[in-house]
């Protein structure tokens, strides 16, 4: 199929309001297209930017696929031709003007990875004069600036003069920098003639943090708002103090011992990782007191073991147990889950054993958690070792065998175990249905509503709902042994079908596994 065909398709698709699939057509030219299909491709849509529906997430696509097709073209001839980097920078401005952040993220992107001298220009003056609108996008934007080589890093930060970085910008900037001098990308600190500027810069974040404590009320109306607010400020702090301690520049010394005033415990790990580099006897007393704290563990582990601290540390937080709970805290933390670490944590069992996708024992452990909530204790089990997960259902009800079980079967992954909805059935299979139900009537269950069909290995089991004794149950069965479990709304240990059927493939994985 000819350029001309796909990227003509390409575009009333970009133009419709509709959230339909990109024409396979299209994508795969797209994918495969050369270094002059991408250049007409880009061409084009400089003067079709407008009329992309608003809001549509087609743009993102299409940008996302140029910039890993642009990566794919230089891993394979790295002196092939680029794409105009003054041209690349004309579109990016247009999908921020049209409000196609994440479009705009992806193009950005292409500067990064053709990483030449105009490319690395053209990016540097965007993120000067229009950045994207956050730190996570900046990242996007940026990301492939971590795997440049050191040539290329050098000239990108030699090109960033003193001109003025958002603060979102800034902190990846920062981040970036720290990470080529962690790693020994680059020897020597970038940004370390900038230490008396960063230190002011780190003060003024941390006051700005204060209010935020204060009079969240003062940075926004909503709450998305102030949580913007507050992780910004919070993402730059960190770079910061990271930053201020490779540069390792004693003009710090008072931001970072102001920054371990801050409740936050990531600052508070961060300063005192600083000051320790500049032999600063308070930032290594508070390193190794933040080891109690399993949220923070993990980072100040490594960071002691870094600095040349960890026999200062408490054996007990040495521990892989102490590992395991600190990795536990950490996810649970994560705004993707509850947002905050919980109050408490507490071993419920220990055990190596074989695990599904692993060829050695795995040390698994399980543990309880809880969170102190305006109406009472909040408490659930989670596991730790060969993943880190948890449900919204309460599965400390569950006895132990039962509780690695489910989270076995929830983490278990084969092309031969899967689900047949009851309404999608072949005729074999809703013989099966039928001969599993009769056998569920046979021990007192009525009103059966199948579910689906669950196949595992070549077995067959028929997970649904059914009454008995005036209650509903959750039923599994193959028609020879049975779970059962009471369903209810109300109770939040009461298992819901999901549970029951990864316990069922857990149950039979686990054992198969561990004799």
């Amino acid at each position: 199929m000819s350029s001309e065909h796909w990227i003509h398709n390409l575009l009333p698709w970009l133009a419709s309001p509709q959230a339909s699939q990109l024409d396979e057509a299209c994508q795969q030219g797209l994918m495969q297209a050369d270094y002059l299909e991408l250049e007409s491709l880009l061409g084009v849509l400089e003067h079709q930017i407008g009329n992309i529906a608003p809001g549509s997430s087609h743009p993102q696509l299409v940008f996302q696929l140029m910039a890993a097709r642009v990566k794919q073209l230089l891993e394979e001839t790295p002196e092939a031709p680029i794409l105009d980097s003054r041209q690349v920078a004309n579109v990016y401005e247009q999908l921020v003007v049209a409000k196609h952040n994440a479009a705009a993220a992806h193009l950005l992107q292409v500067l990064a990875i053709q990483a030449d001298a105009e490319s690395l220009l053209a990016l540097v003056e965007t993120l000067q004069e229009l950045p994207p609108e956050d730190w996570q996008s900046v990242g996007l934007a940026l990301s492939p600036l971590w795997s440049a080589k050191p040539d290329a890093l050098t000239e990108f930060f030699e090109q960033l003069d003193d001109g003025f970085l958002q603060p979102s910008t800034t902190a990846v900037l920062l981040d970036l920098a720290n990470y080529s001098v962690r790693k020994g990308i680059l020897e020597t600190h970038p940004w370390a003639a900038r230490a008396e500027q960063l230190s002011q810069l780190l003060q003024q974040v941390i006051y700005r943090l204060r209010q935020l404590e204060k009079e969240p009320r003062e940075f926004g109306d909503t709450v998305e708002v102030v949580q913007q607010a507050l992780a910004d400020s919070l993402a730059l702090t960190v770079s910061l103090c990271d930053c201020l301690g490779q540069i390792a520049n004693f003009i710090a010394k008072e931001p970072l011992i102001d920054a371990l005033t801050l409740s936050h415990r990531r600052i508070q790990t961060e300063a005192a990782a600083a000051l320790a580099r500049l032999e600063v006897d308070e930032g290594k007393e508070r390193l190794i007191a933040l080891s109690h704290d399993a949220a923070a563990r993990g980072r100040v582990l490594a960071y002691a073991e870094e600095l040349g601290l960890m026999e200062a540390i408490p054996e007990e937080y040495r521990t892989l147990q102490a590992a395991a709970e600190s990795e536990l805290a950490s996810w649970l933390a994560d705004p993707a889950q509850f947002g905050i670490a919980p109050q408490e944590i507490e071993l419920i069992e220990h055990r190596t054993q074989y695990w599904p996708s692993y060829e050695e024992p795995r040390d698994c452990y399980l543990f309880r958690f809880t969170y102190s909530m305006p109406q009472g204790p909040m408490h659930n089990i989670a596991i730790c070792g060969p993943l880190t997960h948890c449900f919204q259902t309460d599965v400390s009800s569950l006895p132990v065998e039962d509780m690695f079980s489910v989270f076995a079967g929830w983490q278990a992954e084969h092309e031969e175990i899967f689900e047949v909805p009851a309404d999608q059935l072949n005729e074999t299979q809703q013989i099966e249905s039928e001969r599993m139900q009769q056998y569920l009537q046979s021990l007192g269950y009525e009103s059966a509503k199948p579910i689906a069909l669950t196949l595992f290995f070549g077995e067959t089991a028929l997970i649904g709902t059914a009454e008995k004794a005036g209650q509903e149950w959750i039923v599994l069965t193959d028609g020879n042994e049975l779970l059962s479990y009471p369903s209810s709304n109300r109770d939040p240990k009461a298992l819901n079908p999901e549970i029951v059927l990864c316990l069922f493939r857990g149950r039979k994985l686990l054992r198969t596994f561990n004799g």
